[in-house]
């Protein structure tokens, strides 16, 4: 049986500057509208750690097909997961004002690498009493396939260390760089002690067996209401899945140069 709980992924919140990847910017003014859409469409945005629970120990969350909703009926709470991959300390304060104006929790995934990794102690504090979980995206932004077993040890446990050093808190909740991984990352995933990792699958419902590769809505800049209102259906969380048992998604492959996904 699988959990209904879309897992919306964005990255930056903002207007993209020189050298950023466009697709990649929601324009404030659009992310207002998608956390309308959520509130006025009965979904509560939960934590990374409640989907655990459900997932592993059958938690209840608030659930109902989407589907439901678009032929009349009243709508009621549904869980939906808001995440961002390439978190960036210096571009994080309007995010998550949006967010907490709205009661919103969300989940950012950051590389330890990063300078500032993470916002000031005291705006970190406001932001997780808001509800921000902080996750990992390694050390780096490695494409994890091609790393040796030592680096990829390095890359997950090591961002995972530096990052509850700098937020005084455990970060149990990881992202692949670039959605790349296989069951080796996932093995290595699993022994640093994470507790859930999201891919870049597209999908909107998990298994218990996908807490190391949860499927993902990915948002780009010109994802409007309308978008959302059509991927968190079933018929497009089916869609998906039939593409990929088939094998007719593309394979991801390394980037050619640097880029974050």
């Amino acid at each position: 049986m699988s959990l209904y709980l879309p897992i919306l992924m964005y990255h930056q919140v903002g207007r993209a500057g020189p050298g950023d990847k466009s697709s990649h910017f929601v324009s404030p003014e659009r992310f207002r509208e998608h956390l309308a859409f959520l509130a006025d469409s009965g979904y509560r945005p939960v934590t990374p750690d409640a989907l655990c629970a459900a997932l592993v120990g059958g938690a209840r969350l608030p659930e109902r097909p989407f589907d439901n909703f678009a032929q009349g009926l009243e709508p009621v709470e549904r869980p939906v997961l808001l995440t961002f991959d390439d978190a960036n300390a210096p571009r994080l304060r309007p995010t998550a004002e949006l967010l907490a104006g709205r009661g919103f929790p969300a989940v950012f995934y950051f590389n330890a690498a990063s300078r500032p990794v993470l916002p000031a102690a005291a705006d970190l504090d406001v932001y997780r009493r808001a509800g921000l979980t902080v996750g990992s995206h390694c050390v780096g932004h490695p494409w994890m396939p091609q790393l040796s077993d030592e680096q990829l040890r390095f890359e997950t446990e090591e961002s995972r260390r530096r990052l509850e050093d700098l937020a005084g808190g455990p970060v149990v909740h990881f992202a692949y760089p670039f959605g790349a991984y296989g069951r080796r990352e996932i093995a290595a995933v699993r022994a640093a002690g994470y507790h859930t990792a999201v891919s870049v699958r597209k999908g909107n419902r998990h298994r218990r067996s996908d807490r190391f590769c949860l499927r993902r809505i990915p948002v780009r800049s010109n994802s409007g209401a309308k978008f959302l209102a059509r991927v968190f259906t079933r018929s497009w969380h089916l869609e998906y899945v039939l593409k990929d048992k088939l094998g007719l998604l593309p394979r991801r492959a390394p980037p050619p140069r640097a880029e974050t996904t």
